[in-house]
């Protein structure tokens, strides 16, 4: 390879692009990587014409990372513990280095688990064989269960303990997959306690992942041998067997707790035997209930002891936390840093005035309580009539009731809310203070319908919120297209606004800008599920602190969730989540036999997989630490083996992040001395030499509008800035108005609007570093030219003002390569 060529590695976002497809070449040959992280080069190089110089060809790679998010069903299948990994996120989403903050999040994140097997074990145990396959009355309504008449009780309840040790199998197992190699080199300790895009341990499994892996593991065996201890209780109603059992699992869940608490490295904490002690404490219990409740009395069987009491305190601990971690984000953004970080410009201020991480661990919250309200009570229908605990029916224990309930709440309130945001969001302020009040007017409805109104009041009120969410909706139709939003495309392309195209670009633009207030529809579906949260929370730590109140709900709350509001809310909540996990659970077993679903699956893994597992161990195998890793590795090696003149990392949408965290790591690799022993994963001297021959070509990027405001600490705008010094105009980003998903970057001076042209027709406008797009290139059709599409998020690659800017990127890394070398020869 010669040393005046130029490389523009292409990394796509996260619809996992086809490499034939972002090379443009059918048959692309492989040069580097492996089966999950490959690069690709296309047969013919790209040529450019920088400026005045003479023509210089281009050579084009593909860092195709796809295949870490669009693999085999049990992949997809991490869908189901979304929960986990948007969590996960939340630890990103501080403001800066909290270790209560963290603290608080590990923990919740540790009740989280708890609460997903505990909601298995109480299907499993308390539901199906307690209340059902021990009852002669549903052995008979559901003849599946009648092979199990003669078994006795005891057997049962161990078969019933089988699913959720399987389930905790099962996390242990998705817990240990990655797809990093062993660590090259010596450093692998965080070199910050939070962690840094250009820390090189950062990026590799962290030693303290295996230990809260330990510990969530260890805390599930514990939390169902609580349970098993608990049912003691039925066989010997004295309970000095049940509490001295219970005795043991102190020290365990002390032992569990301090190690989510301080996150202990591997070296300094071996968790192994705090695993292997916590699965032999639950073979125990499982084996003295079993034998003590082997001859047990059914039809029906007396009540389990235990499932009331450990449902009601995880609720209550999932609420604490909420409320902990809210203060805790509070006293970050009064900190230094989280003072410097609210007080930049609003284009890169923190979402949601810096709570972010408070945002999503309600999010998190949410999902998983609706998820364990959902699979209890969807359960519970399928066996028969749910009911509060001693009433008749299928006793349902008030925490699941609630998660149904809440879920319940949450699509009226979506379906309500859904229709003014969307207008508000793009920019329709008259239409969503209509809509707002026919939404107003349909929960008045379904409120009089509760109170047992008259028909005509209810149906009145129906009425008039049909009426205006047709007004509404006329209104947003007929003024979709605001004037200024017109003139701003007849601006790129002149001529009457009243030809055809005009309305449709102009369309597309104002519902792409709807993007900078995404977060609104997250922000409210967070305070609703939230507030619902910390109110189921308050009534089972009232139940607790009650002595009354703990075996069954006080009578006035059993009455209300008898009722028919109750009822009518957990069934809905119980279908929406029911049609939510079907719909991920078809995801996953689709995306086995589906390149496009694996592609739609990979989408949703990409966005919540990026970042190392911190607060929550057990969610989807991170790719961002390889992604970066073999990206740095190859532009050093393009850059210091291979002699390139000029590598031009090309990153469209998610992978702008993967070329920004690579030259993040770049840097800070030029600026680390080597160890004596000459064992690093990059020499200092490599990385410098890489440094000066790289340049950044970012497009469809939400490195503005999304990162650095959902994860100010690590994608902030001081970051951007400081890279954009770095590299010396040779940073430009790419983008379109009608992008509902790229923007603009905006980490440098704006100057005066200036074209960058590619030939008569084929022009971009540049401000600052930030050319835009025009999207389609052209209007009018022309005889000579193919009709050029609305493109949106897509094909950047085809318009050739992109190339233009690869190639002034490029010309900037040569001329000050050149200019170095002119410096050190001069005398």
């Amino acid at each position: 390879m010669k040393p005046e060529e130029v490389v523009e590695l292409r990394v796509h976002g996260v619809s996992g692009t086809p490499p034939e497809h972002v090379l443009g070449d059918p048959f692309p040959t492989p040069v580097a990587g492996d089966d999950v992280a490959r690069f690709l080069r296309a047969g013919r190089p790209v040529a450019t014409l920088p400026g005045e110089r003479p023509a210089r060809e281009r050579v084009v790679e593909a860092f195709h990372w796809g295949r870490f998010t669009s693999g085999g069903a049990s992949r997809a299948l991490w869908l189901l513990m979304a929960p986990f990994a948007v969590l996960n996120l939340a630890r990103y989403a501080l403001l800066g280095a909290g270790r209560f903050a963290e603290a608080v999040l590990r923990l919740l994140g540790l009740v989280l688990t708890c609460m997903f097997v505990t909601t298995v074990g109480y299907v499993s145990l308390e539901l199906v064989v307690r209340q059902c396959a021990a009852a002669a009355a549903c052995r008979a309504e559901h003849t599946w269960l009648g092979s199990f008449a003669d078994w006795p009780f005891g057997a049962l309840l161990l078969l019933g303990t089988a699913p959720p040790a399987l389930v905790v199998a099962v996390l242990w197992w998705f817990g240990r997959q990655t797809f990093l190699y062993e660590p090259r080199g010596t450093h692998h300790r965080w070199e910050t306690h939070t962690g840094s895009l250009g820390d090189y341990a950062f990026w590799h499994t962290s030693p303290r992942t295996p230990v809260l892996r330990d510990a969530h593991v260890a805390a599930s065996c514990v939390v169902l041998g609580v349970l098993h201890a608990g049912a003691l209780r039925t066989a010997l109603p004295d309970g000095a067997l049940s509490w001295s059992v219970i005795g043991l699992a102190v020290p365990l869940l002390a032992w569990v707790v301090g190690c989510v608490v301080t996150s202990p490295d591997r070296r300094a904490a071996n968790t192994r035997p705090l695993k292997w002690a916590a699965a032999v404490y639950l073979l125990l219990t499982a084996g003295l209930a079993a034998a003590f409740l082997w001859r047990l009395p059914t039809d029906p069987a007396p009540p389990l002891a235990g499932f009331e009491a450990v449902t009601n305190v995880l609720a209550a601990l999932a609420m604490l936390l909420l409320v902990a971690l809210l203060a805790a984000c509070a006293r970050m953004r009064r900190s230094p840093r989280g003072v410097e970080l609210m007080a930049v410009d609003a284009r890169f201020r923190p979402m949601w005035h810096g709570y972010g991480a408070a945002v999503v661990a309600a999010l998190a919250t949410t999902l998983a309580v609706g998820f364990s309200g959902g699979l209890a009570y969807r359960v519970v229908e399928w066996l028969g009539d749910p009911a509060p605990t001693g009433r008749p029916g299928l006793g349902l224990s008030t925490s699941y009731l609630f998660g149904a309930g809440l879920w319940g709440v949450l699509a009226i309130g979506f379906a309500l809310l859904l229709g003014p945001v969307v207008a508000a969001m793009v920019g329709q302020v008259s239409s969503a203070l209509v809509l707002a009040t026919g939404s107003s007017l349909a929960c008045a409805a379904v409120v009089l319908r509760w109170a047992s109104a008259p028909g005509w009041a209810v149906w009145g009120g129906l009425a008039g919120a049909t009426v205006l969410y047709a007004v509404g909706v006329w209104s947003g139709v007929h003024h979709a297209v605001g004037e200024a939003v017109r003139a701003g495309v007849c601006e790129d392309y002149p001529g009457p606004p009243t030809r055809p195209g005009v309305t449709k670009v102009a369309l597309s633009r104002r519902l792409a800008s709807a993007k900078f207030r995404y977060h609104w529809v997250l922000g409210a579906l967070a305070v609703l599920g939230g507030v619902l949260v910390v109110a189921s929370g308050g009534i089972a730590l009232a139940r607790l602190a009650h002595p009354g109140w703990r075996a069954a709900p006080p009578p006035g709350l059993a009455d209300w969730l008898s009722s028919r509001p109750a009822q009518e809310l957990g069934g809905l909540g119980s279908l929406a989540v029911s049609g939510f996990v079907v719909l991920l659970a078809v995801l996953g077993l689709r995306s086995w036999q589906s390149g496009k679903m694996r592609t739609a699956v990979g989408v949703v893994w990409d966005l919540v997989a990026f970042w190392p597992r911190a607060a929550h161990p057990i969610c989807p195998p991170p790719y961002g630490g390889r992604a970066t890793i073999e990206l740095t590795s190859r532009a050093v090696r393009l850059a210091g083996h291979h002699g390139v003149g000029a590598v031009v990392l090309s990153g469209h949408s998610q992978g702008s992040v993967v070329c920004f965290a690579a030259l993040a790591l770049l840097r800070r690799e030029a600026e680390r001395p080597d160890p004596a022993d000459g064992r690093r994963y990059i020499g200092q001297a490599e990385a410098a030499e890489a440094l000066r021959r790289v340049g950044l070509v970012t497009y469809g990027s939400q490195l503005q509008w999304a990162y650095s405001r959902l994860f100010p600490h690590f994608l902030g705008h001081a970051e951007l800035c400081s890279l954009h010094r770095e590299l010396e105009g040779r940073w430009w980003n790419v983008h379109r108005l009608t992008d509902p998903l790229g923007g603009p970057v905006e980490a440098w001076e704006a100057t005066e609007d200036e074209r960058v042209c590619a030939g008569d027709k084929l022009w971009g406008v540049r401000c600052g570093y930030d050319v835009r797009l025009r999207d389609p290139e052209f209007l009018d059709p022309d005889p000579d030219m193919v009709a050029s599409p609305l493109r949106g998020h897509g094909d950047y690659y085809r318009d050739p003002v992109f190339h233009e800017v690869v190639a002034r990127v490029a010309e900037a890394v040569v001329e000050r390569r050149e200019a170095e070398v002119l410096k050190a020869l001069s005398p």
